[in-house]
């Protein structure tokens, strides 16, 4: 296999893992806010939201946090969970994913209730059943090494989505205890929790305040948000396309309401995704494949150059996206490294 096809592959590969840890998350914050009936009276969710740390916090006292997933079932009990599809094949890349455990281990502020804080809370590592044990196995040798690592109320649930007659995500408890005996009792013996159920409740969410693959943002933005400004287009004999003027502000907003953040529990602490940069960047991605026209002035007005695509649309950007990796590769003499994880 080319370098190139192995790199395209990867790059839907990385697509796959993001879009199921946004539906693992949506799913797991379903099991804290639902009672199996309807919504818990209290309970809220969010994804990113902005926690204050505590003065005694071993890695970032008094700071602000935005952990991937705060949940909180009641006035009394919450988790935040830090989500992972994949990890690295690298044990010593997992440290950070352990150092943000521990710095969300703590007394947050920022829970839906009126103080901003809550009596009991979890901090969970959401991770994929594949990966689930070898990262159990790396939390023990590290507290082993320094008990001080991990967290006192650190946990690791694992998740595997089944699309069998029903399709449902599965969690259960790896490691660790969980301090809600109704949520306890349920994870230590695995839980199936419906996607259906899920997606009828929250069928617009395809985005976290974590980047996603540009290739998502390509064709999100290529099959959904283009088409449905195409009226506004004016046909381009040279370059065979319908031209769309888009700001990137626009588009964010648009994106942000219908996939994002505007769609979920919006407050003080709510963060926004997907954010500007993200947009800009794909942008300019189109502007690299020749798809569109980077603007001529200080705006952020760009000129889409859209047409159909034969095929599956994905797949497609995956392709473009591997071509220029490559070639910057052969140029440099070394991959492109992705984006950093870390979004703090």
């Amino acid at each position: 296999m080319t370098e190139k096809n192995e790199l395209w592959k990867a790059l839907l590969n990385d697509v796959v893992d993001y879009e199921q840890t946004v539906a693992a998350m949506l799913a797991f914050a379903a099991l804290i806010i639902h009672d199996g009936d309807s919504r818990r009276a209290s309970a809220e969710f969010g994804f990113g939201r902005r926690m204050t740390t505590s003065s005694e916090n071993p890695i970032r006292p008094n700071s602000e946090v935005t952990p991937d997933l705060v949940a909180q079932k009641s006035t009394s009990y919450g988790i935040i969970a830090e989500a992972k599809k994949s990890l690295s094949r690298e044990e010593a890349q997992w440290i950070p994913h352990l150092e943000r455990l521990l710095k969300y281990d703590d007394n947050l502020i920022g829970w839906w209730t009126t103080l901003e804080t809550i009596s009991h809370s979890d901090t969970i590592m959401l991770i994929h059943q594949s990966r689930g044990r070898q990262f159990v196995h790396f939390l023990e040798r590290q507290k082993t090494k320094d008990p001080s690592s991990v967290g006192p109320t650190t946990s690791v649930v694992e998740f595997n989505q089944s699309e069998e007659t029903v399709n449902y995500f599965f969690f259960r408890l790896e490691y660790g205890r969980i301090n809600d005996s109704e949520l306890a009792e349920a994870l230590d013996a695995g839980i199936q929790i419906p996607l259906d159920k899920v997606i009828q409740s929250f069928p617009n969410i395809r985005f976290y305040d974590s980047q996603p693959p540009v290739v998502l943002l390509l064709t999100q933005l290529w099959i959904d948000y283009f088409p449905s400004i195409l009226a506004e287009a004016s046909y381009d004999e040279q370059t065979r396309s319908r031209q769309i003027r888009v700001s990137v502000s626009a588009s964010t907003k648009e994106l942000q309401s219908a996939y994002g953040s505007v769609a979920l529990f919006k407050d003080r602490r709510s963060v926004e995704f997907p954010r500007k940069g993200w947009i800009r960047e794909a942008f300019e991605r189109l502007v690299k494949h020749k798809l569109a026209i980077p603007p001529s002035d200080s705006s952020d007005n760009y000129v889409i150059l859209y047409r159909s695509f034969r095929g599956d649309v994905r797949e497609r950007f995956a392709r473009l996206e591997s071509a220029v990796s490559v070639e910057k590769s052969e140029q440099k003499g070394q991959m492109p490294l992705f984006p950093p994880e870390d979004k703090e």
